[in-house]
């Protein structure tokens, strides 16, 4: 019974000196559960917190604070993953630190759309996670297939490790 008082004890601590940490660290614990996320998100309201939506230049595969702001994960979205979000975050990664995406076809020369899937793609720019590269979903929704063929074909020069006339492998593939 004192263990259970302790941990209680704890909990409270956490959440009342460190709210945006210890509700992102508790829908972490239940992230492939949509149904309870909504349920942690209106308690993440109530406790006045800050939500920064899904984007792929600002979130990770799971949710994390910044300045004391929730920011949602990529990995929360229904159908996506976390293993497939991490693909993302991996793609912003360079030597210097992170390069946020600067277009939609910048993400697609970057990031391989074939092994990431359609699915989770369709979830993403429902989400809005692309507002920032395009804010009009629906010409990302369409837009889908051409950038996942363009990201094949980039993907597909680069691993066949023969360079092109014109630079490195995939370079010259027009947009």
């Amino acid at each position: 019974a004192a263990a259970y008082a302790v941990v209680s004890y704890q909990t409270a601590y956490l959440k009342a000196n460190y709210p945006a940490e210890f509700m992102a660290a508790v829908m972490n614990c239940d992230i492939h559960l949509t149904d309870k996320l909504a349920v942690y998100k209106r308690e993440v309201d109530t406790l006045g917190i800050t939500t920064v939506p899904p984007c792929v230049n600002r979130s990770l595969a799971t949710f994390t604070v910044r300045d004391g702001q929730l920011i949602y994960a990529l990995g929360a979205l229904k159908n996506v993953g976390v293993e497939a979000m991490k693909m993302i975050v991996a793609a912003r990664q360079t030597e210097r630190g992170e390069k946020p995406f600067a277009t939609l076809f910048d993400f697609a020369r970057r990031v391989d759309l074939k092994r990431l899937g359609k699915r989770p793609l369709e979830m993403l720019a429902r989400a809005g996670a692309f507002d920032q590269l395009d804010p009009n979903r629906r010409r990302v929704f369409d837009s889908l297939d051409a950038l996942a063929a363009y990201s094949a074909a980039i993907h597909e020069a680069a691993g066949s490790s023969q360079v092109s006339l014109f630079g490195d492998a995939g370079e010259d593939l027009p947009e």
